[in-house]
C-alpha cells in the first residue's frame, strides 16, 4: 500500500489503514481528534505489526497517545482491540463496547465460546485430532494476540455516541461477533461496517449470530443508504449497496455450494464440509462453525433434514 494511501482524512475521520486487508494483519483505525485530545474506534492488533500499525500511524498524524480519551470498539476480537496492551500502559481511556460482547473483551478466554470451538472438538472427537487446540494460543502463533481490558461501558443498539463534530448510530450487526456493531453517521452518510463488507466475508459461527444474523446484520447496513463505507478490513467502498451486496451474494453462494452437494444424496457434516472448503487448514476452524450456520439456516427454512450426522435434502 502506498504511503499516500494509508492514511486517509475523510471529511474529518483520520484513517489509518492496514497494510495488507487479510487476516492476521490488525484492522484499520479510525481517529477523530477534537480539543480534548482524540478517540479512536478500533485500536488494531497486538504484535510487531499490530504496534507498529498503531504507533506510526499516530506519529503521522501527529497525535500522542496520552491525549486518547475515548475508545469504541467494533467487537473483541484481537485484531481489533489486540493493541489495548500498549495503550494500557501509558493511558486509560473509557472503553465502549456492545453489551453482547463485553465478556469478551473482560475475559479473552470467552472466545472460545463464541468461535464455537467446542462445536468443532465435538466434530472431531472420533478422530481424535484438535482436541488440545487453544484459541487463543492459535491468535498468540499467528502473531496477532488477544489483550484484556480492564473496564468497558457498555453500548447498546440505537445509543448515538458522539466523537468530536460526528454522531454515530450504533447498529448491533452479529453474525462475526455477538456483540459486533457497525457505525453510521447520518449527517456525512458515513457508514463503518466493521468486519461485515470487505473483500470477503468474515468469519460466522452459530454463537456469533451465524449465517442468519449475517444476512440480517447485512439488511440493516443497506437500510441506512449510506453514501460511503469504510471497512475494517480493505480500502474504501464508493457503492455501499454495491458492496453489501457482493458479500451477501457470496454467503449465499455458499448455501448454493452445499445444496448442490446434498442433490448427490445424503452427506455427512465433514463431508459438507470438504465440499465447501478446499483447504483443510480451515475444516476445523473456522469451517465448522460456519458449516453449521449454514446447517441450521437450511433447517429453518425447511431445505434439509438432520438424523445424527447424515444431513439430506428435504423431501
Amino acid at each position: 500500500m502506498t504511503s499516500d494511501k494509508k492514511y486517509i482524512d475523510v471529511q474529518g475521520i483520520l484513517v489509518i489503514f492496514a497494510e495488507s486487508s487479510l487476516w492476521p494483519d490488525p484492522a484499520n483505525i479510525f481517529v477523530i481528534p477534537d480539543d480534548r485530545g482524540f478517540s479512536m474506534i478500533d485500536v488494531g492488533g497486538r504484535g510487531n505489526s499490530g504496534y507498529n500499525h498503531l504507533m506510526s500511524g499516530l506519529d503521522h498524524l501527529g497525535l500522542k497517545l496520552p491525549d486518547l480519551h475515548t475508545v469504541v470498539l467494533s467487537h473483541a476480537h484481537p485484531d481489533h482491540m489486540g493493541a489495548m496492551t500498549y495503550i494500557l500502559e501509558e493511558v486509560h481511556p473509557k472503553v465502549l463496547i456492545h453489551s453482547l460482547d463485553v465478556v469478551s473483551a473482560l475475559n479473552p478466554a470467552n472466545l472460545h465460546y463464541t468461535f464455537d470451538i467446542p462445536l468443532a472438538k465435538e466434530k472431531y472427537a472420533s478422530s481424535g485430532e484438535h482436541q488440545d487446540f487453544d484459541l487463543l494460543k492459535f491468535f498468540d502463533d499467528f502473531g496477532c494476540s488477544m489483550s484484556a481490558v480492564e473496564e468497558v461501558e457498555e453500548i447498546h443498539e440505537g445509543d448515538v455516541i458522539s466523537l468530536g463534530d460526528f454522531e454515530f448510530e450504533v447498529i448491533l450487526t452479529p453474525g462475526h461477533a455477538p456483540g459486533h456493531i457497525s457505525l453510521f453517521e447520518k449527517r456525512t452518510g458515513i457508514l463503518l461496517a466493521g468486519d461485515l463488507v470487505g473483500n470477503s466475508p468474515a468469519w460466522y459461527t452459530p454463537n456469533s449470530g451465524g449465517l442468519t444474523g449475517y444476512l440480517e446484520s447485512l439488511d440493516k447496513l443497506e437500510s441506512k443508504d449510506a453514501s460511503l463505507l469504510i471497512p475494517s478490513h480493505g480500502m474504501i467502498v464508493d457503492n455501499p449497496s454495491q458492496g453489501i451486496d457482493r458479500i451477501r451474494g457470496k454467503l449465499l453462494k455458499r448455501e448454493e455450494i452445499l445444496m448442490e452437494a446434498l442433490k448427490d444424496g445424503p452427506k455427512s457434516f465433514m463431508e459438507l464440509n470438504a465440499a465447501l472448503f478446499r483447504h483443510e487448514i480451515i475444516h476445523f476452524f473456522p469451517g465448522c462453525g460456519i458449516i453449521e450456520s449454514h446447517l441450521i439456516k437450511l433447517e429453518q427454512d425447511g431445505m434439509v433434514n438432520r438424523d445424527g450426522d447424515v444431513i439430506c435434502l428435504k423431501s
